[in-house]
């Protein structure tokens, strides 16, 4: 699983923490979790209100994974 890449409109970038965050587009709002064909039926889908985030970007609560909101695309 570790040499897999998932190959969607999203983009995973590696961070400082060696932690992967997803490069979610505001074309691809609504935000949920599990994202198509990413970790599927790893816990129930549910939604992640990111563009209401200071930040722009939220943690999934079942998964720890963590998306950002491109707000320039």
């Amino acid at each position: 699983m570790a040499n897999n890449r998932i190959t969607l409109s999203m983009s995973v970038k590696k961070n400082q923490k060696t932690s992967n965050t997803i490069i979610i587009k505001k074309t691809e709002l609504p935000l949920t979790c599990p994202r198509e064909d990413y970790l599927k039926l790893s816990h129930p889908k549910i939604f992640l209100p990111i563009e209401k985030e200071f930040s722009k970007t939220i943690k999934c609560p079942y998964c720890s994974t963590v998306y950002k909101l491109d707000e320039d695309n």
